[in-house]
């Protein structure tokens, strides 16, 4: 079963993702683009790219994906996103011969991502697959925050 956590920090976003299969995929790409309905169409397109093929290595070398989480920064605009599989295996990005049909998407995560990297889930067990992705200048900026003040007359 698939189920969206509300999550107290605003701008952050949830997917269970156990028990589901590879079939899941373009369900996870649509549900976070609907989170991030408001980033530019660049930036949503390399998160979409990277969470893409981080739920895909957690389904294929992972031992299966546990959930995907995402945070949105406003200032500077960024995206983290986090994906949680049920193994303490390292992923290492690798070269892939031209015939190989698989083994670009740690490459692929690399070339749209500030950074990416890996820690253990010390709940669970397994690891977490993390990458940090900066906006291009396409997103809207944030409304500000409007303090409230009493005025006295």
């Amino acid at each position: 079963m698939i189920s969206i956590a509300e999550h107290p920090v605003p701008g952050t976003w949830v997917l269970d993702l156990q028990a589901t299969t590879p079939r899941m995929l373009p369900e996870m790409r649509a549900w976070a683009a609907r989170c991030l309905a408001d980033l530019g169409e660049g930036h949503r397109d390399d998160v979409l790219l990277a969470a893409t093929e981080l739920v895909a290595n957690a389904y294929v070398h992972g031992g299966g994906a546990r959930h995907i989480q995402l945070w949105r920064g406003v200032s500077p605009c960024a995206v983290r996103i986090e994906v949680v599989d049920v193994s303490v295996e390292q992923p290492r990005a690798r070269r892939s011969e031209i015939e190989d049909p698989r083994g670009r998407g740690l490459l692929v995560v690399d070339g749209v991502a500030v950074q990416w990297g890996v820690r253990r889930e010390h709940v669970g067990g397994g690891k977490i697959v993390w990458a940090h992705i900066r906006c291009d200048g396409g997103c809207p900026e944030a409304l500000p925050r409007v303090r409230a003040s009493r005025t006295k007359y």
